[in-house]
């Protein structure tokens, strides 16, 4: 896969759950986790459209420090969801 792919395909994953970890909270109104989810629904959108439109939107060229970290946090942080701990 290239950088760029997995970039924005690492953020569109982390947006994603980061809107579904908050669901259950956005029915109680809480404004945090209304912020969370508008921030998980910006970030998706914007993930979205750089996937599409990869020429436009730009991204890491090659495996550098950006891009595996990008990777590396939105599967740790899916990981926490699996256990429990996010």
């Amino acid at each position: 896969m290239k950088p760029r792919t997995a970039f924005w395909a690492a953020l569109l994953a982390y947006g994603v759950l980061s809107v579904v970890s908050v669901a259950d909270s956005i029915r109680s109104g809480g404004p945090g986790a209304i912020g969370v989810a508008v921030g998980g629904v910006l970030v998706v959108a914007s993930a979205g459209y750089a996937l599409r439109r990869p020429e436009r939107a730009g991204g890491p060229e090659e495996w550098n420090l950006v891009a595996i970290a990008a990777v590396a946090g939105a599967v740790l942080y899916a990981l926490g969801l699996l256990v429990g701990v996010a």
